[in-house]
């Protein structure tokens, strides 16, 4: 055994494995996340209807694991896929996305700058013969392949008895990514993929991976380790049968948009109607490849 002492502390280290919680600054040096830590994709409590969301910050004592979600990539239910999440959608995510930060030193705060975002489209080069693609994202887009966040938040140190975050923990933030996503992006990856037939996909998974960066109280520069987010995107519609995020399918053998009179009233297109005398009118169900796509018309 011998006796290191770093930053005023003074640690026994076993010239063997040992799990270190706490750990003195080393400019510049995180193995792993040991000392400046992404955590991981959290969300807080929820109460969503179609008439209101209410959204809970996440604590640690309260926070939800996250980490994918799936939408349409022109819309879900109707509702258009703009940006993600989309605080103002019941179907977008509206109360995530929001990334768990860790300071594991001693004595020493840490300042978070920015968070550096970068994409990519797993299984990018099965498509490659029509959608010309590099480093597993389209050609056409790559402007949008990385983003940067620039948010202020201070986790203090793993010893301090007093704390400036509403996390519950003085060495812990949760900073909300918001939007995690750019409607740019997602403009971009329908130019690119819509119009391709669903028999040769039905889904996007976009790959988002998150690094964030800090400065320690004395100066030294931290980098996270990097996690990822996977958002799935749909390309179902024009299949021939109903899936979920949409309302019908153009292409089923029956009509999908099949209207319900109840208490006088049709419950999709709202006209007054009698099951006997007045039965609601059939609607009709949009193209694919629109971004009304699925969406029943009356």
């Amino acid at each position: 055994m011998r006796i290191i002492r770093r930053c005023g502390q003074v640690a026994a280290v076993v010239l063997a494995a040992v799990l270190v919680t706490a750990t003195c600054a080393v400019g510049d040096n995180n193995p792993n996340g040991t000392v400046f830590r992404a955590v991981g994709w959290f969300k807080g409590k929820s109460e969503i209807s179609a008439d209101q969301i209410k959204c809970e910050i996440p604590t640690i004592s309260s926070a939800i694991g996250d980490g994918s979600f799936a939408l349409g990539l022109w819309n879900t239910y109707g509702r258009a896929t703009i940006y993600y999440p989309d605080i103002n959608n019941p179907f977008g995510n509206p109360c995530g996305v929001w990334i768990q930060l860790r300071n594991s030193l001693i004595n020493e705060g840490i300042q978070l700058d920015h968070v550096q975002l970068s994409y990519k489209i797993k299984g990018a080069q099965r498509l490659q013969g029509v959608v010309p693609t590099r480093k597993k994202f389209p050609q056409a887009c790559s402007a949008f392949r990385h983003d940067t966040q620039f948010v202020g938040a201070r986790m203090d140190p793993v010893n301090s008895t007093t704390t400036t975050s509403d996390s519950g923990a003085p060495n812990v933030v949760f900073i909300e990514m918001l939007p995690l996503v750019q409607p740019e992006l997602f403009d971009c990856l329908r130019t690119e993929y819509v119009g391709r037939a669903s028999s040769l996909f039905v889904s996007l998974s976009l790959i988002v991976h998150a690094t964030a960066f800090g400065t320690s109280d004395n100066g030294d520069s931290f980098q996270s380790n990097t996690i990822a987010y996977s958002l799935n995107l749909r390309h179902s519609c024009g299949n021939g049968r109903v899936d979920d995020g949409e309302i019908c399918d153009p292409t089923t053998p029956f009509n999908s948009c099949v209207d319900v009179c109840q208490s006088g009233t049709c419950s999709q297109s709202g006209v007054p109607c009698d099951p006997v005398s007045n039965p609601c009118p059939a609607g009709l169900c949009t193209a694919q490849d629109i971004p009304a796509e699925c969406v029943c018309v009356f």
